[in-house]
């Protein structure tokens, strides 16, 4: 709308003089300037594009993206697959549904062009003969391969594709934790080096200049989503005895898509606690997994919440 477009070039307008405000008035500012910045994106059709559609927690995604009310786009390897598992009919670009390769960056051009937000939900794929020994990833999913090489290459056809300037993008990860403890048994599946290579994948996003949210996911399960109270934490300082619902990381990956003044700039460990009330509102664990010098953490008004 025409009012709030004009509120929010006034906040911006007003923030060169703000360190001479008092400090109180400050923070009414900052918070007023979040807010409108999230309802005027509310206000706009986001195109996304999510990557790794067809996968296991890629799905769920894109069954909340839909349900959020963006254009979504998916980005899949086999159109055939696509069908299968996320109903389309034709299964091609009319429907958003682009045929391609995360590690070829020619063959996203098409599906890239245009996108405000791009959410990366693929994943290597390692097959284990029993339990977790004789482990081998299929040819072409290695973690290099993929969390690596193919996010790179995915982040560099975001940033250079036709659409909005890179400041006004956003990238959305799911990456996975214990990327702060070496040669873990996640990294000794196959040799594979899986958290190695999504440490790096992750330093990559964080340098290049696109605004970002990075969510480090504990174990995955299936199930309903909403059941259980999602917790947040830094540098693996999770328990990750209890598994995490893949609807409910839909959840917060569709609410970093849907408020990226709140999302935007984090990295954070997600899970799900054993006990307590289900978390509604995901995007409350933005707040909860800012840090305390963040000026967001302490903005005196509660955001408008957002059920996915």
């Amino acid at each position: 709308p025409f009012w709030l477009k004009r509120l929010l070039i006034a906040l911006r307008s007003a923030a060169a003089p703000l360190t001479a405000m008092p400090w109180r008035s400050q923070a009414l500012l900052a918070t007023l300037a979040v807010h409108a910045a999230a309802a005027l994106a509310a206000t706009e059709t986001t195109t996304v594009l999510l990557t790794g559609a067809t996968g296991r927690t890629g799905k769920e995604t894109y069954a909340a993206l839909r349900a959020g009310g963006f254009s979504v786009r998916a980005l899949v390897r086999n159109a055939t697959k696509a069908r299968e598992v996320l109903g389309c009919r034709l299964c091609d670009e009319s429907e958003g549904i682009y045929v391609g390769d995360v590690t070829k960056p020619e063959t996203m051009t098409s599906a890239m062009e245009g996108a405000d937000a791009l959410v990366i939900a693929t994943g290597p794929v390692v097959k284990c003969r029993f339990g977790m020994l004789g482990c081998k990833y299929l040819p072409g999913a290695s973690p290099k391969e993929v969390v690596w090489e193919g996010l790179k290459a995915q982040v560099a056809a975001f940033g250079s594709s036709r659409g909005r300037p890179a400041k006004e993008r956003h990238v959305v990860l799911l990456s996975t934790g214990l990327t702060t403890k070496p040669d873990n048994f996640l990294d000794k599946l196959g040799n594979g080096k899986v958290c190695f290579y999504s440490l790096n994948g992750e330093a990559f996003l964080m340098s290049s200049g696109l605004p970002f949210t990075i969510v480090k996911a504990c174990g995955l399960g299936d199930g309903v989503p909403g059941k259980s109270r999602l917790i947040v934490g830094h540098d693996d300082s999770l328990s990750y005895a209890s598994t995490l619902r893949r609807s409910d990381v839909a959840r917060v990956l569709t609410a970093a898509v849907a408020a990226p003044p709140l999302a935007s700039g984090l990295r954070f460990d997600l899970c799900a606690a054993w006990l307590g009330k289900p978390t509604e509102d995901p995007s409350v664990l933005f707040r909860e997994a800012m840090y305390a010098w963040d000026p967001r953490k302490t903005a005196s008004a509660a955001p408008p919440p957002i059920t996915v």
